[in-house]
Parts: C-alpha cells; structure tokens; sequence
C-alpha cells in the first residue's frame, strides 16, 4: 500500500489536470500534506488536494479538501 496526495485546480475553467503525486509515509502523514498544500496556495486558484490510497491498481481517495468560491477553506474524510 502506498499513501500519497495528489492536487488539482478546482475552478470551472480548469481541466482538472492532477499535479505530480506526493508520497508520504501515511493516511495522517497524507491529510497532513494536502492541508499544507491547500492552505499556502493562493485562494484564486481554488485548489483541491486529495490524499489517497494505492493498493495494486487501485486508488481511493480518502481526504480531500479544498478552497471553495468565497476563499473559504473545506475539508471532507471519504469513506
């Protein structure tokens, strides 16, 4: 299994196009780093940042958070 956090720009403009993936060394150590990416990165690109799960060929998320359109930060644990 491998946790990593992977970013992509949220705003309806946006392909959606997800940056590099961010290994980290777990779910918490992976929650951590995308709360980090999101809240240093300017509120105009309203980024999202998911921490995920790679099991084999799968990937799930299990965080994500985001600025939304007010500049507000948002944060949601998926099951």
């Amino acid at each position: 299994m491998q946790y990593f956090v992977r970013t992509m720009e949220k705003h309806k403009d946006s392909a959606k196009a997800f940056s590099a993936e961010v290994p980290c060394a777990g779910l918490a150590a992976a929650q951590d780093k995308a709360r980090q990416i999101v809240k240093e990165s300017p509120p105009a690109i309203m980024l999202q940042a998911d921490a995920c799960l790679r099991n084999r060929n799968i990937v799930r998320t299990k965080y994500r958070c985001w600025i939304n359109e007010r500049g507000e930060f948002q944060e949601r644990v998926l099951v």
